[in-house]
């Protein structure tokens, strides 16, 4: 199994038109519809008392292998869900991908 992060530092003052922005992006694409996908959650930061302020949304996706993952990133749903990126002006900095595999 491999779990794929895919991580967007959104500006306080967009978080809510970002939330918004990711929930419809998702429903658009088919990524359900991918070989080998097995599930996504999408999570929106949460402020904890006395903790430095948490600006990360994040995609978290559940794929079968590395190898459905990479089949996905060349697929006509991963160049959908690229498009109609939200104004540059709401990132904090630039998205990053992190991938990870189950070892246990």
């Amino acid at each position: 199994m491999v779990t794929v992060f895919t991580k967007f530092p959104i500006k306080k003052e967009y978080r809510e038109e970002y939330a918004k922005h990711l929930v419809e992006a998702v429903k658009e694409h088919n990524i359900d519809k991918q070989e080998g996908y097995k599930g996504m959650k999408l999570l929106a930061p949460q402020p904890i008392h006395q903790m430095s302020e948490n600006n990360m949304f994040i995609i978290e996706t559940l794929w079968q292998d590395m190898e459905s993952f990479m089949v996905y990133t060349k697929s006509e749903a991963f160049k959908k869900s690229h498009k109609n990126l939200p104004p540059r002006e709401w990132f904090e900095g630039k998205p990053e991908v992190e991938v990870y595999e189950s070892i246990g």
